[in-house]
């Protein structure tokens, strides 16, 4: 009886375990839309470096309820990152500190892309596809080094450092570039 119990036991662990380990390449679309570069990444949380500083602020609700130092939703705000060919167009809030530069004036304090993608390099880790890139804000003044993970659920993990901002780290999803977003 009790060879019994522990067969039917262990049966009953492999099946209520993961049935498959999906592997990112297992996705169709997500495979075309890397192969032709041509994909976005829209987010839905950031999730700022916890500094003494964002804590005290974020913390403060001064975002609304839901919100704090660890996850800031961005549901409603509009926000991408499209990857087109060679080309990077980005509009990215930002929660966190500028480490230095800066100016006075009107400046987008978000992180804003329009330009060319340096050194992009993808590779699948752990059943996800990591792709790294780097490139500079509108101004010039600035550069990003961005390291995004994509599942085959779609789900995107997004990390943004900069030469002159604490890193940002944000979640969302990964959709196929619109055609007349295209400049293709």
């Amino acid at each position: 009886m009790k060879t019994i119990y522990l067969i039917v036991l262990s049966i009953l662990f492999v099946n209520c375990g993961s049935s498959k380990n999906t592997d990112a390449t297992t996705n169709a679309d997500l495979n075309t839309w890397l192969e032709a570069r041509e994909y976005q990444i829209e987010a839905t949380y950031a999730m700022p470096m916890n500094t003494a500083a964002v804590n005290a602020v974020l913390n403060s609700n001064i975002l609304g309820p839901g919100n704090n130092s660890a996850q800031v939703s961005l549901i409603g705000n509009p926000n991408f990152v499209k990857i087109d060919g060679d080309s990077i167009h980005a509009r990215l809030p930002y929660f966190g500190e500028r480490r230095m530069g800066g100016a006075y004036s009107t400046r987008d304090a978000g992180i804003t892309v329009n330009g060319l993608i340096r050194d992009y390099e993808q590779e699948i880790k752990k059943g996800m596809y990591v792709i790294t890139f780097s490139a500079r804000d509108t101004e010039g003044t600035e550069s990003y080094d961005f390291i995004l993970n994509l599942r085959s659920n779609l789900v995107a993990d997004l990390s943004v450092q900069s030469t002159q901002r604490t890193t940002i780290h944000y979640r969302g999803t990964v959709d196929q570039l619109k055609p007349e977003e295209s400049k293709k």
